[in-house]
């Protein structure tokens, strides 16, 4: 690369350098200085290298910009002494500032649960620092806005997730904006101390915010406004859960959040209008900078917003100039502006695909629509624009949602462009709202029909074959590969250059290909070792195990008790796809407790399921469980599990060593099937949350049979279970806990860790070491906990 010449690679490779750097610290994470140093070191060299214009400046940048990334991100992520996350364990009264208006979470017996994100300013009197959550559940709830003091006492507690590859870390998510814990006050009071000069503006747009939602639910159904809500200011609460499983099926759930779309779709109609009424350019960018910032305000400042209206704003000052030509290098110049101020940017999901999209729709829709020219115009364009986006993000995709949606592009011609009139005319009765309430009524009620309508084509689109198709994980070597390979293509030389080189060597690539198929087919077919995975599902159970030729089974699903939150749809299945299984051959449950079969619905509802095994309690618990009728269809998937029954597949056996009659008490614990998975020399017991009165029955029916190479703990390691005597005869290797982070049960138990180390195992638990993989073949056993 000489000197001043491809200026567009120039910025794209020192954004790919601050990028890269940014990466090494989150995955070194070593003191900064020596990169300090390094970067005092290249300043000079790099002014020398440019006042001689030398060829090999462009290395001694990106070495820079390199070193910059790394030091950014490291001090970005520096926690203080005074965060509240480090007070994570104690119980105290904290006070913090109300960032934006309270989220209502569901109600329940008579109680509303509120989720307030604060600014902390004093923990026991202490002063702290950082974001955090409050949740709180109160009877009567008070009245609240942004900028408000909030004062209430309740456990501190790290913001948690599940430790699990495949799914989106939320721990990192909300530490990268700024929350660091959150506080359960439970019923405790929570005291509101109006802060009159705080935060004005924001609670003033919070009241108009809250007027407008009141005048939507005036005159369509409340599930309607919220979705309309949603559309123009963010957020998922009250919106009908079909409605939303429709958005996400067909890729356009994007929607929902204020994001580039909404700034676009806004500076779109604007510049109709300054056409229409003739206004000049620079007049028709003044209103449109106008309107996007003041766009950005009423939707409350929140980041998302910030960084799609600067991106929004830069463009169409580049339009104002003229340069539409120059918005490629317009994006990696906010790339590198935003990440150098806010480094943590690049780990945010949101980010990722806001610039992955936008890259997509910059570099390849003029690909695209040169291809679809044999179509209309319209549908052309709107399929260069959907495809351009969707392979830009497919990497992304495949990590984080392990999902690609075929039927995007049918919606993205038929339901969005009626989502964007919805979105249009939602605005314009806001404003008319302020002085023509009437009118505004009526626009709102147009808004609810067509949403209804929308509804209709998404929900028919969501039913179609293929609509939502699997997408294979694409690991970090194979993404670099995918994108190299949109550069060539892409590059017209370059594109040449390969095409002649292939025909010229085509018999060389040929024989290639071929030994790379056979491989692949072989390593498809061979025979693999057996893999017994314990998914950290918190305070429960599940486990995945995975036959030597790709076949899969469940034992226990976990879930959570009195909660909404779906595990099986929202962990296990992503953990699922993350390992290629899209289908189960069968799913073992100990017992009808939800937090071991509470999942199971969910995955049932994402992927085919041959068989559920479960014990001798009624159909009747299950259902209740699974939130269904017991003469629902799933129900007929049902087997009873009996004592010494024994399942094989592909050489693995599943042998049921235990199942007692159903319980007189109330203690569904006691009816816990006890299920061992053989494999040659290998096996694991499956013990539920057999109590210890239960295991000292087992003994004297299984006796020698229960010894185990790997024993799943009893009941998350509780001091009911795991007796002596239990443990001496089972004589474990390896003994792994599936509980939950900080669990208000106080599990594992000491003594139950003090027996299981007299007994020499060796111990690995899901909240310190997230999902637990064990791989063997028979013989030799290796271990991969997802944190060491």
């Amino acid at each position: 690369m000489r000197y001043g010449q491809h200026p567009l690679y120039m910025l794209n490779l020192l954004l790919l350098c601050l990028s890269a750097g940014i990466l090494l610290d989150d995955a070194l994470r070593f003191p900064p200085l020596p990169f300090i140093i390094a970067a005092v070191l290249l300043l000079p060299s790099i002014l020398y290298a440019a006042f001689q214009k030398s060829k090999y400046t462009f290395l001694l940048l990106g070495l820079l910009f390199l070193s910059v990334g790394y030091c950014r991100y490291s001090f970005f992520t520096a926690v203080p002494p005074d965060n509240i996350i480090h007070s994570a364990g104690q119980t105290k009264s904290v006070t913090g500032i109300l960032q934006d208006q309270p989220v209502i979470l569901k109600n329940s017996d008579g109680l509303t649960h509120i989720r307030y994100e604060l600014s902390a300013l004093s923990a026991k009197g202490m002063p702290v620092s950082g974001g955090y959550y409050l949740y709180t559940r109160q009877k009567n709830p008070i009245n609240a806005q942004a900028g408000d003091k909030i004062t209430a006492s309740g456990k501190i507690h790290k913001i948690s997730s599940y430790k699990n590859p495949g799914r989106i870390n939320n721990t990192l998510q909300a530490n990268l904006n700024g929350i660091y814990a959150y506080v359960a006050a439970g019923k405790n009071p929570v005291s509101v101390e109006p802060q009159p000069d705080s935060m004005r503006l924001l609670k003033k747009i919070g009241q108009l915010r809250f007027s407008i939602k009141a005048a939507m639910e005036q005159v369509m159904p409340a599930a309607d406004a919220a979705a309309v809500f949603a559309m123009l200011f963010g957020g998922y609460n009250g919106i009908d859960p079909d409605l939303l499983d429709a958005f996400t099926v067909t890729g356009i759930v994007h929607i929902l959040s204020v994001s580039g779309s909404h700034i676009t779709l806004l500076a779109g109609t604007i510049i109709s209008i300054g056409r229409f009424f003739r206004l000049r350019r620079k007049y028709t960018v003044l209103l449109l900078m106008i309107c996007i910032g003041s766009y950005a305000v009423f939707c409350g400042l929140v980041p998302p917003v910030i960084r799609a209206a600067a991106m929004g704003i830069l463009s169409y000052m580049a339009f104002a100039l003229g340069r539409e030509s120059q918005s490629r290098y317009l994006l990696s110049l906010i790339g590198i502006f935003m990440l150098i101020i806010s480094p943590g940017l690049l780990l945010n999901i949101s980010f990722q695909l806001s610039f992955a999209a936008t890259a997509g729709l910059l570099y390849t829709s003029s690909f695209f629509q040169k291809r679809l020219a044999f179509l209309p115009r319209f549908f052309a364009v709107s399929l260069s624009i959907t495809l351009g986006a969707q392979f830009f993000c497919l990497p992304f995709l495949s990590w984080y949602f392990h999902s690609i949606s075929l039927s995007s592009l049918i919606a993205n011609i038929f339901a969005v462009p009626l989502v964007d009139m919805i979105i249009v005319a939602a605005l314009s009765a806001v404003f008319l709202n302020l002085l023509l309430p009437f009118f505004a009524s009526i626009i709102f009620v147009l808004c609810s029909l067509l949403l209804g309508l929308v509804h209709e084509i998404t929900r028919l689109l969501a039913q179609l074959p293929g609509s939502m198709l699997y997408l294979p994980y694409l690991t970090i070597s194979g993404s670099i590969f995918y994108y190299i390979c949109w550069f060539i293509i892409l590059n017209d030389r370059l594109y040449k250059l390969c095409r002649e080189y292939f025909i010229r060597h085509h018999t060389v690539y040929t024989v290639f290909l071929c030994l790379f198929l056979t491989a692949l087919l072989y390593n498809n077919f061979r025979e693999h070792d057996l893999s017994v995975h314990f998914i950290d599902v918190g305070q429960g159970d599940a486990a995945l195990i995975i036959t030597p030729h790709g076949r899969a089974v469940m034992i226990d699903t976990g879930g959570i008790r009195d909660s909404d939150y779906d595990v099986g749809k929202n962990v296990d299945v992503p953990y699922l796809y993350h390992y290629g299984i899209t289908r189960l051959d069968g799913i073992f449950l100990s017992h009808a407790h939800a937090d071991h079969a509470g999942g199971l619905y969910g995955i049932t509802k994402q992927m085919p399921v041959s068989k559920i095994f479960i014990g001798h309690e009624k159909n009747s618990e299950y259902a209740s469980v699974w939130h269904i009728s017991p003469q629902s269809d799933i129900m007929n998937k049902t087997v009873v599990m009996n004592e010494n029954q024994t399942f094989t597949l592909d050489g693995v056996k599943f042998i049921v060593l235990y199942a007692p009659p159903a319980a007189n008490t109330d203690d569904t614990n006691e009816t816990s099937v006890i299920i061992k998975v053989l494999y040659k020399n290998f096996n694991v017991l499956f013990t539920g949350d057999l109590p210890a009165q239960r295991e000292t029955e087992l003994l004297k029916k299984a006796g020698r049979d229960i010894n185990c190479t790997v024993l799943k703990v009893a009941h998350h390691g509780s001091k009911t279970s795991s007796s002596e005597e239990f443990l001496a005869a089972a004589r474990p290797r390896w003994a792994v806990i599936s509980v939950g982070a900080e669990n208000s049960y106080g599990h594992p138990d000491k003594n139950v860790l003090d027996r299981l180390s007299n007994v020499k195992a060796s111990v690995f638990r899901t909240d310190q070491n997230g999902a637990v993989v064990f791989y063997t073949d028979g013989t030799k056993c290796t271990i991969e906990p997802y944190i060491e």
